[in-house]
């Protein structure tokens, strides 16, 4: 065998041992494909979003202005999803929940990407607070976690029985350790 042909072997080998090892890096990560989020529980923060007490210690997501399947609701931490792209400052994550929501978040933005494929919505909702922009309704502050206690207006095309300046309720917390 010649130096060359052995040379063009060891370049081969070492580039595809190079490749498994990219790849087993990318899988332990996540990957593009992201990971299942550990736990979808109630935020962590405290805030009651929807002002009624009953809703303390739940996940909250929805708009209007009552617990119905259309409006507000409470589901449960297994019915609601999570997956978890990126870790610690380039953390995203996608949440699924019951009656058509979906949202998307990403670290430190503090806009909610907002969908119902059920009643047709769509917005970006921004949770920044201009008059007091040190509190956070968005909070990254721990590491591949996101705590979220918001209620940001929806937009006026969201037709509401209740008249305008609805607000969109989002109260969970998800683990992407």
């Amino acid at each position: 065998m010649s130096a060359r042909t052995r040379s063009r072997r060891q370049l081969v080998a070492v580039s595809g041992v190079a490749l498994f090892g990219a790849t087993l890096m990318l899988t332990a990560c996540g990957g593009d494909g992201g990971r299942d989020a550990k736990s979808v529980t109630a935020t962590q923060s405290g805030p009651i979003v929807t002002h009624s007490q009953n809703d303390y210690g739940d996940i909250i997501i929805g708009w209007g202005e009552k617990h119905l399947p259309t409006e507000i609701t409470t589901p449960s931490p297994d019915d609601v999803s999570a997956r978890c792209f990126g870790n610690g400052d380039d953390l995203s994550v996608e949440i699924t929940a019951p009656y058509g929501w979906k949202i998307s978040v990403s670290n430190p933005s503090e806009v909610l990407s907002v969908e119902n494929t059920e009643q047709k919505l769509e917005a970006d909702l921004d949770t920044s607070n201009k008059y007091y922009p040190d509190l956070r309704e968005i909070d990254w502050s721990t590491p591949d976690h996101v705590d979220i206690a918001a209620a940001p207006k929806v937009p006026d095309d969201w037709y509401s029985r209740y008249g305008a300046n609805q607000q969109m309720y989002v109260s969970l917390h998800v683990d992407c350790t």
